[in-house]
């Protein structure tokens, strides 16, 4: 519906699972969303891409999700 192409719907899966990531590990998805996209050019070792995994990042970096009340 929101892709016009079969690739685009892939590429607009992807972007989602990092949002939805985020959003189950109680994380900023805002925040961690950008700050994975800035990281994975200068990542060089599969350490460095798993350091990225919503599970294993620094949350100084990316803050946690304010829960509604």
């Amino acid at each position: 519906m929101f892709a016009s192409s079969v690739d685009g719907a892939k590429a607009l899966c992807l972007h989602f699972s990092l949002i939805w990531a985020a959003k189950r590990h109680q994380l900023d998805p805002s925040r961690y969303y950008v700050k994975v996209l800035e990281a994975i050019p200068h990542c060089q070792t599969l350490e460095d891409h798993e350091a990225l995994l919503p599970w294993n990042i620094d949350l100084e970096k990316v803050g946690v999700a304010e829960v509604a009340a």
